[in-house]
């Protein structure tokens, strides 16, 4: 399944269009009951409202009416949800009854097995989900929680300049019911008039933000929306770690999104672009076999011509592949390397000890020679090497 979303946009300033005010409809979500004591013990912070984008929900909801809009907040995510009902085709049952067990275990009220998720249920699988994903991407850059503090420290390494991997405030996810709702809600805040999934960075409030229009047919399933917002988080993810002040590598970011995504379902595939999403439909279906094929007609891109690419738009269906592989190549071989590659290129300070990314493809060199004693070339032939065999 192959999608695109537009690139993260620099750091702006918010537009200064308002949001209608008025009362939304309360809903009480028939699984936890709004009880604190069961949304506490199934890792749910709130049910709303919640200070989801620009404005909070209850700007959200008022002003972008969809049926019903529905909010979800934990420990590092907040979510705000206007799908309706899902039914559980017989191909996805398996996955559908993994997930509702491991939900289960920490909210006992939900089915061990159901032909047809609603909306409730759908964003508490998505939320664990999300859990389950950000702690995936703490143990690929190896940190936790207590090593980000509150405000930025004048001792120890710099870790940004908040709790949420460098950023003050928690991650967000919009996901609306049509590209028009979406688009509507992304113009009042950026200005930017785009059709397809979108990531904003709020300077003003340290946050970032994911909005996804769920109306394609594809999306509209759990099973490839949520890889997509997993793509989109990781780009999300990796640009706060240590405060988003500038853009990291563009191969790095979308090689460890390929990753990301692919670990949840290999068939599921986004890619970045600078006007908006389209549907690709040339993608390799194996990428493993993809990259063992360019390997082996010596057509792989080498980690020199990566590490020069400015936009996403620059990156060809061979770089896509080369850079995922790259990245699961040191995820498999070399995880230290990796994670300090990742901190490296995220925590450049200038001699004021300001965040800059001047001269990155200098800085990577730098950084594989230090964690691995590589060079650009010799890294491409032990990334070549274990490519071919795989």
């Amino acid at each position: 399944m192959q999608r695109v979303s537009i690139s993260l946009l620099a750091i702006a300033v918010l537009c200064s269009a308002s949001l209608a005010q008025k009362s939304p409809r309360v809903d009480v979500c028939p699984w936890c009951k709004n009880d604190p004591s069961v949304m506490s013990a199934a890792g749910v912070v709130s049910h709303g409202p919640i200070a989801i984008g620009p404005k909070g929900s209850e700007a959200l909801a008022a002003a972008l009416p969809a049926g019903s809009w529905i909010f979800l907040e934990t420990a590092h995510l907040r979510w705000a949800f206007a799908l309706g009902p899902e039914t559980v085709v017989i191909d996805e049952k398996k996955r559908v009854r993994a997930e509702l067990a491991r939900l289960k275990k920490v909210l006992p009220s939900v089915p061990t097995d159901s032909a047809k998720l609603d909306p409730w249920l759908r964003l508490h699988l998505l939320a664990m989900r999300g859990e389950e994903l950000y702690a995936r991407f703490q143990q690929l850059l190896q940190v936790k929680d207590a090593d980000f503090p509150e405000s930025r420290s004048n001792t120890g390494p710099f870790m940004g300049n908040g709790r949420f991997l460098g950023e003050k405030e928690k991650f967000e996810i919009v996901v609306h019911p049509s590209r028009e709702m979406h688009r509507t809600f992304t113009v009042d805040f950026s200005g930017v008039s785009v059709t397809d999934s979108f990531r904003w960075h709020f300077k003003d409030q340290h946050k970032l933000l994911v909005s996804i229009p769920g109306e394609d047919g594809d999306l509209r399933h759990d099973r490839w929306l949520f890889p997509h917002v997993a793509h989109n988080l990781s780009h999300a993810f990796f640009c706060a770690y240590k405060h988003f002040s500038y853009d990291p590598p563009v191969w790095l970011d979308e090689g460890l999104a390929h990753v990301i995504e692919k670990e949840i379902d290999p068939a599921s595939v986004t890619t970045d672009g600078t006007e908006g999403a389209t549907r690709e439909t040339h993608s390799p279906p194996d990428w493993t076999d993809a990259a063992r094929k360019l390997v082996a007609r010596g057509k792989a891109k080498s980690l020199a011509e990566l590490m020069h690419a400015k936009e996403f738009g620059e990156l060809d269906v061979d770089a896509h592949v080369t850079a995922w592989s790259m990245i699961r190549f040191l995820i498999a071989e070399h995880p230290d390397a990796l994670a300090k590659i990742l901190g490296g290129v995220k925590g450049q300070l200038d001699a004021n000890g300001i965040p800059t990314g001047k001269d990155l493809p200098d800085l990577e060199r730098k950084l594989l020679k230090e964690t691995g004693g590589w060079t650009p070339q010799s890294f491409d032939e032990e990334w070549r090497k274990w490519a071919g065999q795989q």
